[in-house]
């Protein structure tokens, strides 16, 4: 559980640095998740935000929760 909690806050970073703020994922779902399942969460994020260009970005910011 602990590795599952570390990859999780690894997640958060990358969209907190990305300007998406308050991104979270329920607890009770992290008994449900493999790590594989995360890991390839954090891939993917990877991948869409190194393609993204800023104005991309900008238009999904829009859509996240305030």
């Amino acid at each position: 559980m602990q590795d599952k909690k570390a990859l999780l806050n690894e997640i958060k970073s990358l969209w907190n640095s990305q300007t998406v703020k308050n991104f979270d994922i329920a607890p009770e779902l992290l008994d449900y998740l493999e790590l594989k399942d995360l890991e390839e969460l954090k891939a993917k994020i990877l991948n869409s935000l190194s393609s993204l260009s800023d104005e991309q970005k900008e238009w999904l910011a829009k859509f996240r929760k305030s």
